[in-house]
């Protein structure tokens, strides 16, 4: 879910609260609507702001004066990708709607949620290190994995997952 609070600037200057809750992504024609219902109409009244926001994806902020179609290809992307890579993708200071697209097959996720899934991820799922069956038990997984998350880019995820931004 995104939506925005899209409000009329110069209503509200007037110290009239005029505005609309508007689910993104919105079709050009349900935009125009929307800004005709809140009185934009390109003559006296023209600019507007995001009074509110709602949204569940983690860390996705929004400002008064963002950009509206900016937004709604953010929310494209949103739609047509796994929330918590999008989400990982936003931690990592990713925030606009191509640099997200650009950068999303650069996130690699794995089931876990701490250092001893990162360090076993690492260890025996990828190969990185050659430890022989009789001895995995001894090897210390966690303090693997603590080290690799120093060096790396990781978002843990409320689904139980990982995600690593591998650049």
């Amino acid at each position: 879910m995104f939506r925005i609070y899209l409000t009329n600037l110069g209503k509200y200057n007037e110290g009239e609260l005029v505005g609309k809750w508007i689910d993104l992504p919105i079709s050009e024609e349900e935009l125009e609507a929307t800004l005709e219902e809140i009185g934009i109409d390109g003559e006296r009244y023209e600019e507007t702001f995001i009074t509110d926001y709602e949204t569940d994806i983690n860390g996705l902020k929004v400002g008064e004066y963002d950009s509206i179609e900016e937004l709604n290809e953010l929310a494209e992307v949103i739609e047509d990708n796994d929330t918590e890579a999008v989400e990982a993708l936003i931690y990592f200071g990713y925030d606009t709607a191509d640099e997200i697209a650009e950068h999303i097959d650069d996130v690699v996720s794995f089931e876990g949620s701490g250092d001893y899934d990162i360090g076993y991820y690492y260890a025996i799922e990828c190969g990185c290190l050659d430890i022989p069956d009789n001895i995995q038990n001894y090897f210390d997984f966690e303090a693997y994995g603590r080290d690799i998350e120093i060096e790396g880019n990781f978002y843990f995820a409320n689904n139980g997952y990982i995600y690593e931004l591998c650049r």
